[in-house]
């Protein structure tokens, strides 16, 4: 049995097994750095709200000899066991006097991101793209956030021009920007790091209040011109992930090459980073004369 054919055939299977008025449609969806995937919702009648279960996975468990009826209790399981909320009033999000006090911006990666790109406002910066999400903590969803679509501009009557400034300013409001020196990686990712090298050259970490999404803090420049100052002049940015980038003093690095700095990025990616967090494998470099940030291109970079 082909893909295709799993999907319908998994669909039957849960419709068999669930209430006959339930509506249930199989959608593509795409996360962040991540290929398209399908996945299914189940509206039992009364409710306007329901959890995604991705089926990409199950597939591969049909290949590896799990039975379609096994697969679609282990559907309907998930379905009850997340289905917390049943109905919910979904005004919040649609009114955008509303949404818009609640709407930040995210850095992600441009060319990892091309297709979901296709559907989603956003704003070229480097080789990255700024996205926007709605962050949201009510009673009824805890957390979470929603990223920001084509269709929600449609909705809201706006433009992406307009998103952008309300975004850039939330941003800087809800999550304030914050840096520090490495031992702030413990906080990050919770794992106690060896005793700082006296000798080694100095870094620190940009990130935010909350350490998370904290990248963006890149597309400020008055927040770059504040680090510079801190720091006392041109700095590299290595993009560690889209939580925080890495500060490197350019007075502390002359004798490295622009190469070996990337090839820091790349292993970070490679080795600490999940797929869904990584930002970029180039590196960026700010000017304090030219008061800007651009890409190194290795081979021409001098100091």
């Amino acid at each position: 049995m082909n893909y295709s054919q799993f999907l319908e055939t998994i669909t039957k299977e849960v419709r068999a097994r669930t209430d006959p008025e339930a509506s249930i449609h199989i959608s593509q969806y795409q996360k962040i750095n991540l290929p398209m995937m399908d996945g299914m919702t189940i509206l039992l009648p009364g409710e306007n709200t329901a959890p995604t279960i991705y089926l990409d996975s199950l597939y591969q468990e049909y290949l590896d000899g799990a039975s379609l009826p096994g697969l679609a209790e282990k559907i309907l399981a998930f379905h009850s066991e997340n289905q917390k909320i049943r109905t919910c009033d979904l005004s919040f999000y649609t009114n955008f006097e509303q949404a818009c006090k609640h709407i930040v911006c995210r850095l992600v990666n441009y060319e990892m991101n091309q297709s979901l790109l296709e559907h989603v406002p956003y704003f070229r910066f480097l080789d990255l793209a700024i996205v926007y999400y709605y962050e949201m903590e009510n009673s009824s969803f805890g957390r979470s956030s929603i990223l920001v679509r084509d269709t929600h501009l449609e909705t809201w009557d706006t433009d992406v021009r307009q998103l952008h400034a309300i975004a850039v300013h939330n941003t800087r409001v809800l999550r304030p920007y914050r840096i520090g020196t490495m031992d702030m990686l413990e906080e990050i990712t919770h794992v106690t790091l060896p005793p700082h090298d006296p000798e080694a050259p100095c870094m620190y970490i940009l990130t935010n209040e909350q350490l998370s999404f904290g990248a963006v803090n890149i597309i400020y420049n008055d927040i770059l011109r504040s680090v510079s100052e801190k720091i006392g002049g041109d700095f590299y940015v290595l993009p560690s992930s889209i939580h925080e980038c890495l500060i490197l003093p350019v007075c502390n690095w002359n004798d490295k090459e622009p190469q070996k700095l990337q090839n820091i990025v790349r292993e970070i990616n490679q080795k600490y980073v999940s797929i869904e967090e990584i930002l970029s494998n180039q590196i960026y470099r700010y000017s304090q004369v030219a008061d800007s940030l651009c890409l190194v291109s290795c081979k021409q970079i001098t100091h």
